[in-house]
């Protein structure tokens, strides 16, 4: 069984997406969010008209679980959903000030742990690791 593991590209990129993940949580502790969490205030930050679908799409989650992380990140302070006047089934969500501050705040913890990421690799070595993690992920894709 173990060396069935140890074969298997599956488990190979979801143990290195947990120690990821794992070293990630840890780093963002400081700033009472979790890693999709932060990836969520970031799209929202770079999209003037993100909904929630859009986010469950970008992150590849189901809008169940984005619903959850948005009603955190909105408790927290850190959102607001601003609901559509044509489409009240809309909501627009958008940063406040304290979700910008929090975005701020955490943005060099961020940039630092993507550098040690790539430290161990040319700038080849990641466009090649991109384009292989992209086909993976195309070939079991599914819709959200």
């Amino acid at each position: 069984m173990h060396n069935r593991l140890e074969n298997s590209l599956g488990f190979k990129i979801s143990q290195t997406a947990n120690r990821l993940n794992y070293q990630f949580v840890q780093l963002l502790t400081q700033y009472d969010i979790a890693p999709e969490q932060r990836a969520t205030l970031e799209i929202i930050s770079n999209d003037n008209e993100v909904s929630q679908t859009k986010i469950a799409s970008i992150l590849g989650k189901n809008k169940t679980t984005i619903c959850r992380s948005l009603n955190s990140l909105e408790k927290k302070g850190l959102i607001i959903r601003d609901c559509q006047i044509k489409d009240k089934r809309v909501n627009i969500i958008k940063l406040t000030q304290k979700g910008k501050d929090v975005l701020q705040a955490s943005q060099n913890c961020v940039i630092e742990f993507r550098k040690k990421i790539n430290s161990n690799l040319t700038k080849e070595e990641i466009n090649k690791l991109f384009e292989l993690l992209n086909n993976v992920s195309n070939t079991i894709k599914e819709d959200f």
